[in-house]
C-alpha cells in the first residue's frame, strides 16, 4: 500500500519533468504558441493646448453628478479620438449659476476608465490658459461627473464612440458600439 502511494506522488511529477503536460487542458508547453515578447504596448501620442475653449462651440452635456447650481459644456465641435492611442479628448467648462467657468482640457481612456488634465482655462485670469507639466492619468472615481460623461457621452464599453456620433447624440444611443480597429 505504502508503495502504490508513493508510485501515486511520483507520476505526476515525472509527467511534469517531461514537457508539462497540463491534464485539464491536455496540452503540453509545445502546444502554446503565445509570445509576450510581440506584444505592442500603448503609447500615448504627444498633446499640445494651444487655446483655451471657444464659447460657441460648447455644448451642454446632461450630467448628473455635479454639485448643485452647476452645468458641465462640452466643446464637441473640437473633440477628438485619435486612431493611434484610442484616446477622446475635448475641453470641458463647468459653469455656475452666477456664470463663472473653469475650463479643462482632458483625455479620456474608455480601455482603462482613466482620465488626464492636459491644461486649465479661467477667462478671469490674467493668464487665461495654464498648461500641466506633467500631467498623469488618473482613475475615474465612482462619484466623479467624469464616471457619467466617459459611460454616457464618450464611451462605449470599453471603446470611444465616434466623434461625429458624440456631435450628433451627447447622450449615448443603443447600438452606439464603435470598434476602435476598424
Amino acid at each position: 500500500m505504502r508503495t502504490l502511494f508513493l508510485f501515486l506522488l511520483l507520476v505526476p511529477a515525472l509527467a511534469w519533468g517531461r514537457g508539462g503536460v497540463d491534464a485539464y487542458l491536455g496540452l503540453g508547453d509545445e502546444d502554446n504558441d503565445y509570445n509576450e515578447a510581440l506584444d505592442i504596448p500603448w503609447v500615448e501620442i504627444e498633446t499640445q493646448v494651444q487655446r483655451g475653449p471657444v464659447e460657441e462651440d460648447l455644448t451642454e452635456l446632461e450630467i448628473r453628478n455635479l454639485p448643485p447650481g452647476m452645468t458641465l459644456l462640452g466643446d464637441l465641435n473640437n473633440l477628438t479620438v485619435d486612431r493611434r492611442d484610442h484616446v477622446t479628448r475635448l475641453w470641458l467648462v463647468v459653469r455656475s449659476e452666477s456664470g463663472a467657468d473653469n475650463g479643462s482640457y482632458e483625455g479620456f481612456r474608455c480601455a482603462t476608465g482613466e482620465y488626464k488634465v492636459y491644461a486649465y482655462y479661467n477667462p478671469k485670469r490674467s493668464t487665461p490658459l495654464r498648461v500641466v507639466r506633467l500631467p498623469r492619468w488618473k482613475t475615474i472615481r465612482p462619484r466623479d461627473y467624469r464616471l457619467d460623461l466617459a459611460k454616457g457621452t464618450l464611451c462605449s464599453g470599453t471603446n470611444p464612440r465616434d466623434p461625429d456620433r458624440i456631435r450628433a447624440y451627447p447622450v449615448r444611443q443603443s447600438g452606439d458600439y464603435h470598434s476602435p480597429f476598424d
